[in-house]
Order: structure tokens, then sequence, then C-alpha cells
């Protein structure tokens, strides 16, 4: 049984449905504190968790001394929103596999957009962030220009929601990279498949960038999973957790 809302929670909806449904359009004043606790039978301190909720999600405005008003979320919001999110998922093994899901479906869907709408400057631009994929002669500028590479991928949508995606997920990203290169995966590997991904890409083919880019994931994801072992657990979580010979 899921356990029941809480009151904030419970206000909180209520004033969100009425900003989705258009009873309170963007730059509009909310009921203060003082009719909403009326209206609802609740205490200042619910009111106030369900404005700061509210505020969090990128849909209130507040300043000191002045009502709430109406606020539209941007990109910015969803970085804040899904950074927290994905740290927590990643305490855990299923929220690891979820997240490694997920990257999968919506980069093949970067991959796919880009053969099929990339401009001239967007191809120049992924080439010029392969070469320096290419070119990196550590570890640290190879994961760095990885990373890179796969932002521009977002950047050719010229969405602000799929840059704010990548965005939000980049310290996730830069680990899978940093323990799946511990565990085997060589730059020469990755960057093969790296380029596989731009050639599709330019040629114009969906298809061919669609697997191009699910065949480059699953070898990230298989090196992972090599890495931190059955368990899940990273290799310096577990050296930490051995006992110390006295």
């Amino acid at each position: 049984m899921a356990p029941a809302r809480k009151r904030f929670e419970e206000l909180a909806e209520h004033l969100e449905l009425a900003i989705f449904s258009g009873r309170l359009s963007v730059g509009d004043k909310i009921p203060s504190e003082r009719a909403l606790m009326d209206q609802f039978g609740v205490g200042r301190s619910t009111v106030r968790e369900a404005l700061f909720m509210l505020q969090r999600k990128g849909l209130l405005e507040t300043r000191p001394g002045a009502a709430a008003r109406v606020s539209r979320p941007d990109a910015n919001t969803l970085v804040d929103d899904l950074s927290g999110a994905a740290r927590h998922m990643l305490t855990q093994t299923d929220g690891v596999r979820d997240l490694q899901n997920a990257r999968t479906l919506f980069e093949i869907g970067l991959a796919r957009h880009a053969a099929k709408h990339a401009t001239a400057e967007d191809l120049k631009a992924l080439k010029a962030a392969l070469d320096a994929n290419g070119a990196a002669e550590d570890q640290p500028t190879f994961e760095r220009t990885d990373l890179t590479f796969h932002y521009t991928l977002a950047m050719i949508t010229h969405n602000p929601v799929f840059t704010a995606l990548h965005h939000a997920l980049m310290a996730w990203l830069a680990e899978q990279r940093s323990v799946s290169a511990r565990a085997g995966a060589t730059r020469s590997e990755i960057f093969e498949q790296h380029r596989a991904i731009y050639t599709a890409i330019a040629a114009g083919d969906p298809v061919v960038a669609e697997e191009a880019m699910e065949t480059h994931l699953a070898t990230v994801a298989h090196y992972y999973w090599q890495g931190v072992g059955p368990s899940g657990a990273r290799p310096e979580s577990r050296r930490r957790a051995e006992p110390q010979a006295i």
C-alpha cells in the first residue's frame, strides 16, 4: 500500500493543477499564505512547505516581502532536480541500471535525430569534438573529450532541454567512463565507437547511427559492471570496506 500523502503535497498538487489547467498563468499572484491556510484548513508551515516544493519545480517565483507569482520552469530547474535525483539513484544498484537504460534510450534518440537533421555546421562541431577525443594523449583528457563529444551530440538538437539533461547527468557519466576504463575499456576501442557514430550521422543514416550508439553504450556498461563487480559496489568502496592488516 502506498504511503498516505502529506498535507503539503496535497496543497502543492492543487496549486500545480491550477497552473497547468490555465486557471493560474505565468506572472499571476497566488493566494496569500493566510488565504491558503483558511481555504485548506492547514497551518502556516504546511503552506510554506507546499510553496517551497513548487518553487523547486520552477513553478513559483518568491521574493522577500512580495507575493509568490507563477513562473515558467527553465532548463536550469531541470538540471538541479535531475542532478539531485541522479545522486540518490546512484546509491542503489537498480538505480544505476535504470540510469544506464534511460541514457541508452536518450542517446540513441540523439544519434537518430542528428543523422536526420544535422546541418553542415553541426557536423563540423561534432567532427571537431571527435578529433579532440582522438588526439587525447592521457586518460583524463580522453574522458573529458569523451563527454564533450556526447554533449555536442545533444547540442545538435538545438533544444535546451536535451542539453540540460546531459548537464544533469554529467558527474554520473564521468564516473561511468572512469570505472569502465579501469576495468579494461581502452581509449582506442571507445574512440573507434565514437568514430562509427559520427560516420553514420555524417552519412545521414539514422538506423546505423542508432546501432552504433547502442553498441557503444553497451560496451561502456559492460566494462562498468566488470569494474564494480556483482555487488554493485565501486572498487574504491570495496577497498575501504576490507579490514586492514594489523
